[in-house]
């Protein structure tokens, strides 16, 4: 029988104290901790295959237990790095689990997927983006996909989406209240769409569509940077050290990259707000510690899992149509934009 661990073995080996640990597996949705912790404790009681006590409950053996898929374009280290897709799959868990619904991660294995259970799937769960030749892999296994954050297919499919368009028009139409003009957008031009085909980041498309209406669009403010921190620091600094003119405010494509380009002005001596205003995009835990914080577009990363599981259950009793439903953001003010 294999022994699982304790909450002191997954916090020595975080380095967090036993109290963090049990909240953050217990989704506390009020605990104020570091994504990168959280990702790092999910990881570590995975390695250590550390079940909570409600998971560890035994099931009504007379209930028909039904058996979902997840499924991620990402794996942890990837995650690491931007954990957006892991508190996706988090939130999934959690609410998978409040409703009785056993959850077994599929792997893919050269151009399969497999699982290690030997259950039937009733559905399947699957966050980010996937090539036509995956979701048909997928497809094999079920016809009751909900797909997170993409949309392959309208017709067959159920699928959870952000609206970015409103994000960016609520971020556009801010810094213009405020009386900027010089706008630029930092972040990847072309991002993995519907079936990982490269396409124009949806963020930079209504960026440019804004900006054009507006009349205020100057591509020469448009940086090309990697989603995370790393690449939104490196880009800032070649752009500076290019001695490029720096316009007033940046509208980021994320948090991670508004991170690392505050960091950059830091280091070139260039004031936030004061000289440079910024929005950042998703709104997790690290907007909340930047310096200054950092105003952002929320992305309700609970209600994209919570509903993904609601359309499976709807699927599940009956619903023989495909839904796709649009989660509006917020905006959310910090201290990082300043009226000129």
């Amino acid at each position: 029988m294999v022994r699982m661990a304790t909450l002191k073995e997954i916090a020595d080996k975080v380095g967090v104290s036993l109290a963090t640990v049990s909240r953050v597996l217990n989704n506390d949705s009020g605990i104020l901790v570091a994504d990168e912790t959280k990702v790092q404790i999910l990881k570590v009681a995975e390695e250590l295959n550390y079940k909570t006590a409600k998971q560890r409950k035994g099931k009504n053996l007379d209930k028909k237990i039904v058996t979902i898929g997840i499924v991620e374009m990402y794996d942890v280290v990837k995650q690491l790095q931007d954990p957006y897709y892991l508190l996706l799959k988090n939130i999934v868990e959690k609410k998978a689990f409040e409703n009785d619904i056993k959850l077994v991660r599929l792997f893919k294995k050269e151009n399969d997927y497999e699982y290690i259970e030997e259950e039937e799937l009733q559905g399947i769960i699957a966050i980010g983006k996937f090539t036509a030749e995956e979701v048909e892999k997928l497809s094999d296994r079920t016809k009751n996909i909900v797909f997170i954050d993409s949309a392959p297919n309208d017709e067959l499919y159920d699928s959870v989406k952000v609206n970015y368009k409103l994000g960016v028009k609520q971020g556009l139409e801010y810094f213009i209240k405020l009386g900027h003009k010089n706008i630029g957008f930092i972040g990847e031009k072309y991002t993995l769409g519907d079936n990982k085909i490269p396409t124009f980041d949806d963020r930079l498309k209504y960026f440019y569509e804004y900006m054009n209406s507006n009349k205020i669009l100057n591509e020469k403010f448009i940086i090309n940077s990697d989603m995370t921190a790393e690449g939104g620091h490196e880009a800032i600094i070649n752009y500076i050290d290019s001695k490029n003119e720096m316009p007033t405010a940046f509208f980021a494509a994320n948090d991670a990259i508004a991170s690392g380009l505050i960091k950059g002005l830091y280091e070139r001596n260039i004031k936030v707000p004061e000289e440079v205003s910024i929005i950042g995009f998703n709104d997790t835990i690290i907007s909340q510690y930047t310096n200054p914080p950092l105003t952002a577009i929320r992305v309700h990363i609970e209600y994209l899992g919570e509903v993904a599981v609601e359309l499976m259950i709807e699927k599940l009793k009956g619903r023989n149509y495909a839904k796709k439903v649009i989660i509006p953001s917020e905006f959310v003010l910090r201290n990082s934009v300043r009226k000129i």
